[in-house]
């Protein structure tokens, strides 16, 4: 079995090698109003690149951007000489660029991604020639695509502190550094198997780059958990007198199969998040369930092996000791309560006072849960960039120069309009000429009063000879350069006549409350498609920014704001991309909790023949579902303990991943818990007894268990990325409340409350269901 395991990492990893592809931070919805017309603009418009971003220029006290127009032109060249950047558009020829008071400015650049995102050397290039070129004063920073929001690393010093925490709970939970060795085997064989076979795909699919970071902390936490869970019941079968052979298989046969059921939850839980049809998160559910598959498999396979080659060696002398003592007197039933220790006492306690104690437990978790009413969901966008970061440095200089809208430009791609008509040449043309017009007349007045003026000085027949063939000069070239002003009005004509249907809409739209400004910006040849560029009064994550998008989305409205039957707006932007996101997982949230909760309950309904345990479990996971998301509101958006250096909403796709990832690893705790209450129960048929012995028995290696979890999970808060670090806060206060609350508290509670009727189940439904039990061979005995 070893052999094969090596084998297998092994050729996982040379396809990893072969294959490989760095993950990209895009997220793309598609199927959502923004996203398609996000394509659309691309497919219309493909030599304008598939990312945008801004270099934001601003200036010492004292001086104006034109100051530094050389400097800021040098710079734009460099840049759009660049790999992969299609153009940049200056401030100096995109006046609108420019402050009013001259003192900020930003250059627009278009950049080619592949799969989403921008590749790191030209991110790389880019900020090299950005650091270069401040010189004098001159302040540059940039915001957009041109950030690389790629984690810099799987695993660093939290990551690696987190496992030595659960080292130590492992050594002082197994008795023996041995033993406690082997499940951190499990754990790293099974990171390394998921990792390689994840990034052997990579090919095939889009790898998000929060993905191979979520897969690690999972595989983490479920390999060493699953691993103690077979080894503790292993020592205990051994303390029975059972020989090693026969201990082991026992283990597997009990601990193993509630490894796989419990896992089995997990698996489901991730996997259904296909249900939201969101690739991005697809291919992380997808990825976290094959993680934990992937552990419950290594757990069941490996631990035997690695079992067999330590022996008796696998724990202290003390323990041998009594093992082989044990071993001697053969085989017996031992349920090894002691009532002195911390367990019991606790149990006990529980069972005597369960009203009270439950009530306590829940106004903990309430109090908890209380910001979620303050809960907000959002992207990791610009404004909530850490105030330190260059992205956040130019969020504030553009909010600062142009207004808050300015850094949340809405995109509409407008299509259906007449094409460029002899109408449309002619108020085109007349608009040009009366601007024309008003330029002759007012250079011909200038150089009237000129002449007047030169006329009125004449003396002699010789000047005013020579004053008016000046004059006769004068008309000659006027008439020449009207000649050439009249052509060039023509090609102005010929340039500007397919903006004209488009600018119509641009101006009604600029009109409306909460728009700054509205500008044609991009046409195909005939005019009939187009792109406006609305810029707002608010800012990006403003509800009067969410209430525009929606006016403009209104087919009601764009029937008003383009007075044609045909034409049709498509509006996206970050905020649209945002908004849409948002109202796609809320739509898909009660879809994936009923799949999720319905094949749970089955599988639980299953394992304990019971209706109200598997309803007691759901019920408790709600509640840490509720303490989670009171905490991360409270530390992530209200900003409370400075764990993060930026507060803002909770990521938008954080509630779904991390509800599928908490409900998983609750049942986890319910399965090794339960089971142990339920096994007491098949031995003793009395309920109260069967709490205080399956809760002492079961409650030790369920806190270690999940004091390992909450290490390994807390030791990912400290990662750079925002979103790896949010799901590693919010799994481990989840966690925290759901094994010592929820499973070490209320659960016992409940169960001693429920009494005997904790095991009822319809005699119809017991007959259809098949008999699958997850402490194996266990069987009731007669009570002593």
């Amino acid at each position: 079995m070893l052999v094969i395991w090596i084998a297998i990492v092994a050729i996982l990893g040379a396809g990893a090698a072969t294959f490989i592809k760095p993950g990209t931070s895009a997220i793309s919805i598609p199927g959502t109003e923004a996203q398609k017309t996000l394509d659309r603009y691309k497919e219309l418009f493909p030599g304008n690149g598939s990312g945008s971003a801004r270099i934001v220029f601003a200036v010492p006290e004292g001086k104006t951007v034109t100051d530094y127009k050389s400097q800021i032109d040098t710079l734009s060249n460099e840049i759009a000489d660049v790999k992969d950047v299609a153009l940049v558009v200056s401030p100096f020829t995109n006046e609108a660029a420019i402050s009013k008071d001259k003192t900020i400015a930003y250059a627009s650049v278009q950049v080619n991604s592949v799969g989403g995102s921008v590749s790191d050397d030209t991110i790389t290039a880019v900020a090299e020639k950005i650091e270069a070129a401040k010189k004098d004063g001159l302040v540059i920073e940039m915001g957009g695509d041109l950030v690389n929001h790629t984690p810099g690393e799987l695993v660093g010093p939290g990551e690696i502190g987190g496992v030595l925490i659960a080292l130590i709970v492992l050594v002082i939970t197994l008795g023996s550094l041995v033993a406690a060795g082997m499940p951190v085997i499990v754990a790293l064989v099974t990171i390394a198997a998921s990792m390689a076979g994840l990034f052997s795909l990579s090919q095939l699919i889009d790898i998000n780059s929060t993905t191979p970071a979520l897969a690690v902390m999972l595989g983490l936490a479920v390999g060493i958990d699953y691993s103690l869970f077979i080894i503790n019941r292993y020592k205990s079968l051994l303390l029975e007198g059972y020989d090693n052979k026969t201990a082991i298989g026992r283990a597997v046969s009990t601990a193993g199969n509630a490894v796989i059921f419990a896992a089995a939850t997990v698996v489901i839980a991730l996997s259904a998040l296909s249900i939201v049809q969101i690739p991005f998160m697809t291919t992380m559910g997808l990825a976290g369930a094959a993680t934990v598959a992937i552990a419950a498999i290594v757990a069941v396979t490996l631990v035997p092996a690695l079992l067999s080659f330590a022996g008796n060696r696998a724990f202290g002398r003390k323990t041998k000791q009594t093992i082989i003592a044990a071993q001697a007197a053969g085989p017996h039933h031992t349920e090894h309560v002691k009532h002195r220790t911390f367990w019991y006492r606790w149990g006990r306690g529980i069972t005597r006072h369960p009203v009270k104690i439950l009530i306590i437990a829940v106004a903990v978790i309430a109090v908890i849960a209380l910001p979620i009413k303050d809960l907000k969901l959002g992207l990791p966008v610009d404004e909530f960039a850490a105030s330190s970061s260059t992205q956040r440095k130019a969020y504030d200089l553009v909010a600062k120069g142009f207004g808050d809208g300015a850094n949340g430009p809405l995109l509409l791609v407008v299509e259906g309009l007449p094409a460029t008509t002899e109408a449309d040449k002619t108020a085109v043309r007349t608009q040009i000429m009366a601007e024309y017009t008003k330029q002759v007349q007012a250079a011909t007045e200038q150089q009237m009063a000129l002449f007047e003026q030169r006329a009125a000085a004449v003396k002699t027949p010789a000047e005013a000879a020579a004053l008016q063939q000046e004059a006769a000069a004068a008309q000659a070239a006027g008439a020449a350069q009207q000649q050439a002003a009249l052509a060039q009005i023509e090609a102005q004509v010929e340039q500007y006549a397919p903006y004209y249907q488009l600018t119509q809409v641009a101006n009604r739209i600029a009109e409306l409350d909460d728009v700054d400004q509205a500008l044609g910006a991009l046409t195909t040849d005939n005019g009939t498609k187009g792109v406006i560029q609305v810029i707002p009064d608010s800012a990006p994550s403003a509800q009067e920014t969410i209430d525009l998008i929606s006016y403009l989305r209104d087919p009601v409205h764009q029937k008003e704001l383009s007075k044609a039957d045909d034409v049709s707006f498509g509006v996206t932007g970050s905020t649209a991309l945002q908004l849409d996101i948002n109202e796609k997982l809320s739509n898909a949230l009660p879809l994936y909790l009923g799949v999720v909760v319905g094949l749970s309950l089955i599988l639980l309904i299953i394992a304990f023949r019971s209706i109200l345990v598997p309803l007691k479990a759901t019920a408790g996971f709600l509640l840490s579902v509720l303490a989670m998301f009171g905490a991360l509101v409270a530390v992530f958006q209200w900003g409370w303990f400075g764990i993060t250096d930026a507060p803002g909403p909770i990521i938008s796709f954080i509630p779904i991943l991390a509800i599928g990832i908490l409900f998983g690893l609750a049942m986890d705790y319910e399965f090794f818990l339960v089971s142990s209450i339920h096994e007491a129960h098949l031995h003793t048929k009395d309920a109260k007894k069967a709490v205080m012995r399956g809760f002492s028995l079961g409650s030790k290696v369920v806190t270690a268990a999940g004091i390992i979890m909450v290490s390994v999970f807390a030791g990912f808060i400290s990662n750079h990325d925002a979103t790896i670090q949010s799901i590693g806060f919010g799994l481990t206060v989840g966690i925290l409340v759901d094994a010592f609350i929820v499973r070490m508290t209320i659960v016992p509670a409940v169960m001693t409350l429920l009494g005997n009727h904790a095991w009822w189940i319809p005699k119809w439904l017991d007959r259809i269901l098949p008999h699958i039990s997850i402490e194996g061979d266990a069987k009731p005995v007669a009570k002593k």
